[in-house]
């Protein structure tokens, strides 16, 4: 528990110290204003380059901007979490800053779920925050096809479940590589081959990014399915990870 305690409040000051509480609010957030915003002002911005009636060609309503602000959590939000948080081990095994906690009997297992809890915690505050000022945007601009503001929460919660499973997943590659870089890209890589994959109907169920597609669609069933697979790979990461951490070199 003490190691715990140090790591968790270690983050937080060191997160504060970086700007990195600013960097994911600002990646998270600023696409649930802007969404809303931009789509709202699409009809007006074409107008004159395409010839006819814009409203006929672009349909928009409430859920179109709920599913774009989706749709940049997926991406450019993602991207930005992963680069922010792409050193979560990596930084301080290269800097040889765990070389004096682990004299003192560091125990591994805690450092990595304070870390892994601290981002958890800190995405899942932004990305509900986020989709109530989504929400708010999008009902206020658009009337059309409106959804109840639970099935939104429920979008979120799958949306927070993918980014915990995204945030365990990096700490564990984090683990292999001393350069953050290498753990960011080698994350893209694993994140495009799943995304591909989601193409094959009877194995996407079973892959952490069908947790997207049904927050995009407010579809609650076949839930099942995705939710366990994400929680075993999530289990099996987060224990790698440890095993890893307590076999490495200084």
């Amino acid at each position: 528990m003490p190691t715990f305690n140090a790591y968790f409040k270690k983050e937080i000051i060191e997160s504060i110290r970086q700007y990195k509480y600013l960097i994911l609010a600002i990646g998270i957030i600023l696409f649930a204003m802007l969404d809303p915003i931009m789509l709202k002002m699409l009809p007006l911005m074409l107008k004159n380059k395409i010839p006819g009636d814009i409203s006929a060609l672009i349909k928009i309503n409430f859920s179109t901007a709920i599913q774009n602000y989706i749709k940049d959590l997926s991406q450019i939000s993602f991207l930005i979490v992963i680069l922010t948080l792409m050193g979560i081990l990596s930084d301080e095994i290269s800097s040889h800053k765990l070389l004096f906690p682990y004299s003192k009997g560091l125990n591994p297992a805690a450092m990595v779920a304070s870390k892994i809890l601290h981002y958890s915690i800190v995405l899942i505050i932004f990305i509900f925050l986020g989709f109530s000022i989504n929400y708010y945007y999008a009902d206020t601009l658009f009337k059309d096809n409106t959804i109840p503001f639970s099935k939104i929460m429920f979008s979120a919660t799958l949306i927070s479940l993918f980014y915990i499973y995204t945030v365990i997943l990096l700490t564990f590659l984090s683990s292999l590589f001393k350069k953050s870089i290498v753990a960011a890209v080698a994350l893209l890589i694993i994140n495009f081959a799943a995304s591909a994959l989601m193409n094959i109907e009877k194995l996407s169920v079973y892959i952490p990014n069908k947790l997207i597609a049904l927050a995009s669609t407010f579809n609650t069933s076949d839930i099942i399915k995705p939710l366990i697979s994400t929680l075993m790979l999530s289990i099996v990461f987060y224990i790698i990870s440890i095993i890893r951490m307590n076999k490495i070199e200084m």
